[in-house]
């Protein structure tokens, strides 16, 4: 056998093992999960299904375009703290937040190896990367297109159920509307890319942060989740075109295009005297053998 036969045959081994060891957590998991809701296990199957199909689904489809994905994995949290508002509430007849945790980790964990076929047990990646065209742009599409779409209306949607649970419709609904459009107009017309990435990372949480405290206060429970949704569902509007030749296509800038740190440059050789050529070293003499030899001459001038 081969070198390269060897390393084949080992690869293959090692993703049989990655592969039953996934089995194995995904079994762990749905096994602790129906011991610990064996009174109740036919309902909270039902979140279990819906937060594993739908972390599937993050991971499988909407994994074909990065702001997608990028959105839709914030909303795996967000959905959890908001059915966490809804268990305390008592507002459904099981605990929702629960199942839908561990059904996004096993949902997760399925999605992120292949199950079938000669490459089963690799990691999961997308078929065709993306990668950006000469301009620096990125090429788009009705599929992609279609997965924003979707995503954004399913968030909308969340965001919709979530206001009519928790809070009184009108006051969320204006924070819901308000955010999509804060969203909309920060990846439509965006600001410097710094800027940009500033405003989505930080002032969104101070944002939601502050609304939690107020929508605690005011009897609101709702005003930070809308006002997540609807800023998830307007980044994912905004940040795409929907018309034209480039429909599909992200809208920059990229995160891509930020430049990189500059490379060192190499230092540049000693250009050496008499046109090149190297003059030869002269080891310098010691102090001490050039002491000794002047106390010679001293001692031999005084004879």
């Amino acid at each position: 056998m081969s070198v390269a036969e060897a390393k084949r045959q080992q690869r293959k081994k090692d993703q049989r093992n990655l592969l039953m060891f996934r089995a194995g957590m995904v079994g762990l998991l749905l096994g602790m999960f129906g011991w610990m809701v064996r009174s109740s296990l036919l309902e909270a199957s039902v979140f279990l299904a819906i937060g594993a199909a739908y972390s599937f689904l993050v991971w499988r489809v909407a994994s074909q375009s990065v702001r997608a994905v990028t959105v839709m994995s914030w909303s795996l949290m967000v959905n959890f703290w908001t059915l966490i508002s809804i268990d305390n509430q008592h507002l459904l007849a099981v605990p929702a937040s629960g199942p839908w945790f561990v059904g996004i980790l096993a949902g997760g964990m399925a999605a992120g190896s292949v199950w079938l076929g000669p490459h089963a047990g690799a990691e999961f990646a997308p078929k065709n990367k993306r990668r950006p065209d000469a301009d620096g742009k990125y090429s788009g599409g009705r599929r992609l297109a279609l997965i924003n779409g979707a995503c954004a209306a399913l968030l909308l949607g969340i965001g919709t159920a979530a206001i009519v649970l928790l809070s009184p419709p009108m006051p969320a609904g204006a924070v819901l509307v308000a955010s999509f459009f804060a969203g909309w107009m920060l990846f439509r017309f965006p600001p410097a890319l710094p800027a940009r990435n500033g405003l989505v990372l930080l002032g969104t949480p101070a944002v939601f942060v502050v609304l939690v405290i107020l929508g605690g206060t005011l009897g609101l429970v709702a005003l930070p989740y809308s006002w997540a949704y609807g800023v998830m569902a307007g980044i994912l509007i905004g940040g795409r075109h929907w018309a034209g030749d480039r429909l599909g296509a992200p809208r920059p800038p990229f995160n891509s295009q930020h430049k990189r740190r500059r490379r060192r440059k190499p230092r540049k050789k000693r250009s050496t005297p008499s046109g090149g050529r190297s003059q030869p070293h002269l080891p310098a003499q010691p102090f001490r053998a050039a002491a000794i030899g002047g106390l010679k001459d001293k001692a031999g001038s005084g004879r």
